[in-house]
């Protein structure tokens, strides 16, 4: 074992410390010049038996170097080479995917811990601090194949200046990339994405996206194209809350690993150039790359092992002209201190305004919709019930709250 690197001075007092020396002191000695008393009493042990100069000497290191158990040199320099020509083509490159790819050539690698210290030795690796550890994320995940899909899109320019949107559309449970297009971010871009994924295979019973004016504005008060095609095939369209992008986190990443590929692969002048790329990723992203969370199986393999989800039935029609069998009936309720009106036996909330609290309102209430007015009878809000749903907000995003109540 190699000496510590201590000053020659302390060494020397150490070699000629006195037998009689008080008790106590070699702990004080120790911990005022920063040395421990195990190497303390080794250099006590060899002065005995040694010339006092030998004694002082630092001792080599009694093992080769390179340790046995290192990682071979040239193994580290195929793992470097390995993670350049991911990160040059655009894809993942970090320890696992490293990995992945030496055991796909039929080699035996390290750990993945033992390969990402390799790449911090040699500062491949920068240090992200601000990341939260992975104890610290609330994940879930669909149980079934087509049971749920996520749907987003984020803007990309082309290199010609012109502005564009890229919806991807992912399957929840095996991480497969099901549809995807380059077009304006419209509706009508949402709903031709959604439909080329239903011909190509099957109705799903979820689709999650955010709140933006082209997927599913519902908490901003209104109904979108897309979520009145979804509940005409029975599947049930919900979104995250609002200003809270983490809900849609599996498409998020696959946004990420899609704009990598696409700036390694730039210039794209046109759509059509930009939808080649697009189609260029997805062979790759569902067959060729490994997804952790999948425990390093591509989401092609996943989708193929894993159950599917049976296809929802489309709701049974109604008739407008159908009258109510019971009529609309007039009721009193009182708006709770958070602005909230709680009605009906299901306990459907609905968010007036923190300036109702405490008052009295009418409700007309029918079987599909609800009318509010305040005491003196003026209008407050329309509610257009909707199958399973609980609360019916205002659509703006929650802020602190003001005491406005009316005099």
């Amino acid at each position: 074992m190699a000496d510590k690197v201590v000053p020659m001075d302390v060494r020397g007092m150490v070699v000629s410390w006195p037998e009689s020396a008080p008790r106590g002191s070699v702990t004080r000695f120790c911990r005022e010049h920063g040395v421990s008393t195990s190497w303390f009493y080794e250099v006590r042990a060899r002065a005995r038996s040694e010339p006092a100069l030998s004694a002082m000497q630092r001792r080599p290191r009694s093992r080769p170097d390179p340790h046995p158990q290192a990682v071979p040199v040239a193994m580290e320099d195929l793992a470097v080479r390995v993670r350049k020509e991911l990160a040059d083509s655009g894809w993942d490159c970090g320890a696992r995917s490293v990995r992945y790819h030496l055991q796909q050539a039929g080699l035996e690698p390290p750990a993945a811990s033992t390969l990402h210290r390799v790449f911090v030795r040699r500062g491949m690796v920068a240090a992200q601090p601000q990341k939260r550890p992975h104890s610290a994320d609330r994940r879930f995940e669909a149980a079934l194949v087509d049971e749920m899909w996520q749907l987003d899109a984020y803007a990309w320019r082309l290199s010609s200046g012109e502005s564009c949107a890229v919806f991807n559309l992912i399957d929840d449970c095996s991480r497969s990339l099901i549809s995807y297009a380059a077009e304006g971010e419209t509706a009508q871009a949402a709903l031709a994405v959604t439909c080329k994924a239903i011909q190509a295979w099957q109705v799903p019973r979820l689709v999650l996206s955010d709140n933006g004016l082209a997927l599913n504005p519902s908490r901003r008060g209104h109904q979108g194209q897309l979520a009145t095609f979804l509940q005409a095939q029975g599947t049930k369209p919900i979104t995250g809350r609002a200003y809270h992008p983490q809900t849609q986190g599996k498409d998020e990443r696959v946004h990420q690993t899609q704009q990598r590929w696409l700036r390694a692969h730039d210039p794209t002048d046109t759509l059509e150039q930009l939808q080649g790329l697009l189609e260029e990723c997805d062979v790759y992203y569902n067959h060729h790359r490994p997804h952790q969370a999948l425990a390093m199986r591509t989401p092609a393999q996943a989708r193929a092992e894993r159950p599917r989800a049976v296809a929802p039935l489309p709701p049974e029609p109604r008739t407008a002209a159908e009258p109510d069998p019971a009529g609309p009936v007039m009721k009193l309720r009182k708006v709770a201190s958070n602005g909230n009106l709680i009605i009906g036996k299901d306990r459907v909330s609905i968010y007036l305004d923190a300036r109702y609290h405490g008052t009295t309102v009418a409700v007309l209430a029918t079987n599909h919709t609800l009318t509010v007015f305040d005491s003196t009878g003026h209008h407050i809000k329309n509610i257009e019930l909707e199958p399973g749903r609980r609360y019916y907000g205002n659509g703006r995003r929650g802020g602190r709250r003001t005491n406005n109540s009316p005099d």
